[in-house]
């Protein structure tokens, strides 16, 4: 597992988990492999704005095999961590940590989504009671990932992104489904969730 943290004592108590590719970026079937592939999506940045404005703090948790397939070096992913950071920064947004797993899943790691562990190691850090905490992600790995860590969970479900089968949920659902990182952020907000 690698791991970036801001600061080990955040700002505030809000809490929120968010996958990076597909969610705050556009996916590639292809991986992301340099800076030259992030596309961020226009929402994700005036979402990332929007809970920094209301001190809710995001922690990226992401599968990056990218690394360990041999497409890129650890290096790179932190270059493309850093440009992503900056850019987030510089759209009013922020993220307070960030966990990623280099593995394949061939590897068969113990930190990999759907697995809870890198979930459940960052809030360790941060004492964050995940019952009270959503993550946010695009696959079914995230949601069960997120479940089985105690989040509550959201599907991003883009109009432009392969939305898994139904039959990848194996016994769990999301718990709410929206078409935009802003539109989820902004309604999880409006009903009280995120505070």
């Amino acid at each position: 597992m690698l791991v970036w943290i801001q600061h080990p004592r955040p700002s505030s108590r809000r809490f929120l988990f968010l996958d990076r590719d597909g969610v705050i970026n556009v996916d590639s079937s292809k991986y992301i492999k340099n800076w030259d592939e992030v596309r961020f999506y226009p929402d994700a940045l005036d979402a990332l704005r929007f809970l920094r404005q209301q001190s809710v703090q995001g922690i990226l948790i992401s599968n990056q095999s990218v690394v360990n397939r041999g497409f890129t070096s650890i290096e790179t992913l932190w270059d493309i961590h850093d440009r992503m950071l900056d850019r987030i920064r510089r759209a009013g947004g922020d993220v307070l940590a960030a966990f990623y797993c280099p593995h394949r899943p061939d590897e068969a790691c113990a930190c990999r989504k759907p697995s809870p562990r890198m979930i459940l190691y960052a809030a360790g850090i941060f004492s964050i009671e995940t019952a009270e905490t959503y993550l946010i992600g695009d696959r079914s790995s995230d949601i069960l990932a997120g479940g089985d860590s105690g989040c509550r969970t959201v599907l991003l479900e883009r109009p432009d992104s392969e939305h898994p089968p139904e039959g990848a949920w194996a016994g769990r659902q999301p718990d709410e489904r929206y078409p935009s990182l802003l539109e989820a952020v902004t309604a999880l907000w409006k009903q009280g969730k995120l505070s």
